[in-house]
Order: C-alpha cells, then structure tokens, then sequence
C-alpha cells in the first residue's frame, strides 16, 4: 500500500509507520508507541487516505498548546488551506466554530470544545469518517473524550485511531480505554522491536538524593510529631480502627462517615473534621519533604487566610495542637532567612554543566507545583549568567497567578526552540506531546508516581540524539516511595501488555487485541 498522495514528497516514513498506518486502516485501533517516534506521522497518513476518499477528520488533543502543534504540522503536511483545515479551543467564537464544523474537512480541537458543540448540537459527529484521540490514555471515567467516542460509535461511523505511549500501567484501566473507543485491535511497537531500535537514541537516566538543610530537617521531624498527635485524637474511635492513615483511605473514610452521621450517627461529625485536618497537615508534609519550606509554609499560609468553613475548621484544630503555632512561626522565620535549597542547588548545577558542555543545549525541568516553578525561574536566572531560564504553565489561574494565555505558551516554546531561552521551567501542561526535539536534559524537581506522567516527562529529551534524565530526591522523604512506585507501574504495565492474552509476535507488527 503506498503512501497517500497527499503526503509524498513531504515526509520520509520509517518501516514501522508504514506497517502501523496499514493496520490502522482496517479497523477501530490503539497505537502504543514510545514518545517522538512519530505516532503524528501514522495520524497524519491514516487521515490523508481519508481525506483523499472524500472523508472527514476530526483530531484531538487533550491542551490548546498541543491543539495548536497538531494543526500547524497537519495543515502543512496535508497542504490544506484555512477554510479546509481548522482549530478548536475554548478561545474560539462559537458562531465561528458553528460555521467551520460545516465547512472544514479537517478540524483540530480540544475534546471539551468537541463536548460541548455536540451537546448544544452546533456539531454533527457523524459527519466525520475518522476521530483521532491524541494522548488516548485519558479516555476513562467522565472525561470528554469517552461521551464523544460513544456518539461517534452510536452514529455507525468507520474508523477511529487512538494514540499514546504510555497505557498505563492497570490492566482494567487499558480495557477501559478500549471499551470507550471501541478499539479493536491495539499495536504496540517498543524500543527493542527491530524495526524501531535504529530511530531510538539511549536515554540516560540518574536518581541525584539530596539532604534536607538542618533546620528544615527539624522542622520536619516537628511537622510529623504534630501529625501523629493530631491521629491520636481520633485512632480509638471504633468507626476508624481498621481504616489505614494515608490520604485516599481517610478521604474515602470521610465520605462513609457523613453518610453514616446523615442517617442518624450525628456524633461522627464531631470526628470528621479530624480527618480533613489530617488530610491537609499531610499535604504540607509532603510539601516540606518535596520541594522546601517555602512550598509547605505557603499552602500552610493559604489555609490560614482561608474564608472556606471547613478550612477555618482544620485552621483551629490545628492551632489547639501542642506546638503547632510554633512550628508555623518558625517555619516563616526560614523562609525569610533564605535557607538553602539544595534542590535549587543541584537543579542550578545541573543545567550550568549541560550549558559548559554545550552552549547550544537545551534544558527542561519539570516541577509539580506552580509556586516551584515560578521560585526555582527566579533563582535560576539570578544565580547564573549562563542560564536563561523561563516559566511554562497552564492557562488556567490559581488564585493571583494568572495562567498563560495560548499565545504566551506558543512564543514561549518558540523562543525556546530558537534558543533565546535555554531551560524551561515547566509545570505538567509540556508533559504531553509537545514538539521541543532538540531538549538534552529533562530533569524531575520530584518524582511522580504514576507511570504515564514518569514516561511522558523522560520522553522529552532523547529524541533526535542520546538525551539525559535527572531525578531529584530528597533523603528520608516520599520522594523515594513515589520514585519506586513508578518504577513498579512501569514494569507492570510491560508485563501487562507482553503478557495480554491475545498477543502475536511478528516480525514487523506486535498486536494485542
């Protein structure tokens, strides 16, 4: 089968695209592929066979940054023009999408957009011959993506294409996706298939344990003392005996509760507010052992300025707690005093390193939390002349900071591949998908525990030559736990698609159905 005339002469197609894109054409499929090993290329020529048949195409693409990428490459791939080829996101007129849903044979959105025109009606679902699911490993539970696949496969249309590089790593999760999609077949192509192995470069991957200072050390061990005396207010209430202390459970817990005081045990609701306090003291925990004091006092700070009743009421149990007030008193005292950070430190010395080495490099690091990003920036640009470092986050606001509208993070990520700046501060919004081929370095802030975000972050560097992955833990901390976790759920999910009953080996294709 040749490939579409709509794209020859445009790209140069490896063996394993070709073998996909023949696949993908037969039947409702999932693509698993590593990060930049071209899964836009196999969409690309599955729609152009599409559109050459006088089909249209809707793709989508779960952010606006990544919405504007996929639109930009396939309306030059494919050669079509404004009026042919149209994007969606929420910053789009409504009246003007009504009338490009008409009109265009190619549309690329967020799926919340495509939601909400079908909802409406301004959409018509079965007017399109392929729907493309762009990091498809969301499709589960009440996101978009699921109720628009159901009208789409209600509507008897022919073909849809999925794509992500990492499923996941629960086998429930995996038929999930299927069963939204009505995927049937999956192909998965791996590093070591023979017919991948030469387009993948070696990705060098180092865990760099940290200690925290001293005084943050103590702090710590205060912040734990003070969590354990807050759960000894409430262990002997027989409700809560048997229930584990860690987050989900207590928040599960708290759920059992109030409908349990709801139905006549109004004493419970004395103890409920217990459990939330503890949730949110455990937060700050982990702020403290993840990314510093100036996080935990931050959130901790939040939760004083809070008109939220509940919070006031957490606000107060904590305030009653032996050394609580003095812990809060102390912990501002380090922040104003400019106690090192020794994962600014290190994040500092990575970079600076990577730059001596080679001027033209660049860098991401990526941190969990919008306050890290924005504190770890500044001291990055402060504490070396080498270093130009920018801030990249979601478009939505937290609170007084503002999100990136969409042209900030498109001249942002320009400016990056141009080389004004040369390290990236990112939060999770550039885990997925973005095109940043050059990157030589990605480094964690912190670990994350699930094996999806773990991939996507590693799968920004090494794509065009041997990349690099720094991994940053602070000693003693949950850092370790999440780092192994997602390890775990990594080998786990390898082993759950090498062992799927269903699996055929072949020498150019590995399908599990």
């Amino acid at each position: 089968m040749l490939i579409p005339s709509l794209l020859q002469g445009k790209i140069e197609v490896r063996e394993y695209q070709v073998n996909v894109f023949r696949e993908a054409l037969r039947q409702n499929t999932l693509i698993v592929l590593p990060t930049g090993l071209g899964k836009t290329v196999i969409a690309a020529m599955v729609a152009a066979r599409v559109l050459e048949e006088g089909g249209r195409v809707l793709f989508m693409a779960p952010t606006r940054p990544l919405v504007q990428q996929h639109y930009r490459s396939l309306s030059q791939l494919l050669g079509l023009s404004e009026r042919e080829c149209s994007y969606f996101t929420g910053e789009v007129d409504t009246g003007d999408r009504r009338e490009r849903w008409v009109l265009s044979r190619l549309i690329v959105s967020t799926p919340q957009v495509v939601a909400n025109d079908i909802r409406s009606g301004d959409a018509d679902i079965s007017r399109f011959s392929l729907l493309v699911f762009d990091e498809a490993h969301r499709a589960v539970g009440n996101y978009a993506y699921v109720s628009i696949a159901s009208s789409f496969l209600e509507a008897r249309r022919r073909l849809v294409l999925a794509m992500t590089a990492s499923p996941g790593g629960d086998r429930e999760k995996v038929e999930e996706v299927k069963r939204n999609l009505g995927i049937e077949r999956v192909i998965i192509k791996g590093e070591s298939d023979p017919d991948v192995a030469p387009y993948v470069k070696e990705i060098e991957v180092e865990t760099i344990t940290v200690a925290l200072p001293s005084r943050a050390r103590q702090i710590l061990y205060d912040m734990r003392s003070i969590y354990n005396d807050l759960i000894s207010k409430y262990r002997d209430n027989p409700e809560l005996s048997k229930t584990a202390i860690n987050r989900k459970a207590l928040a599960v817990k708290i759920q059992e509760l109030v409908e349990k005081a709801r139905s006549g045990n109004r004493a419970l609701f004395k103890v409920i507010p217990y459990l939330t306090a503890t949730i949110r003291l455990d937060y700050a925990i982990e702020y403290m052992e993840s990314q510093g004091p100036e996080i935990a006092y931050e959130y901790l700070q939040s939760l004083e300025g809070s008109e939220d009743p509940s919070v006031q009421r957490t606000v107060k149990i904590l305030h009653s707690l032996p050394g609580y007030t003095d812990l809060l008193l102390n912990l501002g005292r380090v922040c104003r005093e400019g106690v090192e950070n020794p994962k600014m430190e290190v994040a500092l010395r990575l970079c600076e390193q990577k730059i001596a080495e080679n001027p033209a490099s660049r860098i991401i690091v990526f941190t969990h939390f919008r306050k890290t990003s924005e504190t770890l920036t500044r001291y990055l640009n402060e504490h070396s002349a080498a270093i130009r470092a920018v801030r990249f986050v979601g478009q939505s606001s937290r609170g007084s900071d503002e999100g990136m509208s969409q042209r900030e993070q498109e001249e942002i990520i320009q400016r990056f591949r141009d080389g004004d700046f040369n390290v990236l501060v990112a939060t999770s919004v550039a885990e997925e998908g973005l095109d940043i081929p050059s990157t030589d370095m990605v480094i964690f802030y912190e670990p994350v525990p699930s094996e999806i975000r773990s991939i996507q972050r590693r799968g920004r560097t090494g794509r065009t030559r041997t990349g690099q992955v720094k991994i940053l833990l602070y000693e003693g901390s949950r850092d370790r736990g999440y780092y192994f976790s997602s390890l775990r759920k990594e080998r786990r999910m390898q082993r759950n698609m090498e062992g799927s009953v269903g699996v055929k080996r072949d020498p150019k294709l590995d399908d599990f159905s």
